[in-house]
């Protein structure tokens, strides 16, 4: 049986990346990272081998602008 993925927390980028948006994600594999630049959807980076810290910090580097899809 496959669950519905539901969002745990969202990050937002300011001044240079204000325009960046990052979802962290859980589904019945486990966590995965949505990454948005503006409205459009520019990665999903699946993380099912690691914590929710984990995708947390991969988030929060994406909207600072240490991750560059």
């Amino acid at each position: 049986m496959r669950y519905k993925s539901y969002e745990l927390s969202t990050y937002w980028g300011d001044d240079e990346y204000e325009d960046r948006k990052a979802n962290v994600m859980r589904d019945d594999k486990g966590f995965y990272v949505e990454l948005y630049k503006g409205e459009e959807l520019i990665e999903v980076r699946t993380l099912y081998d690691h914590s929710e810290v984990y995708a947390e910090n991969a988030a929060e580097n994406y909207v600072i602008g240490i991750l560059n899809p």
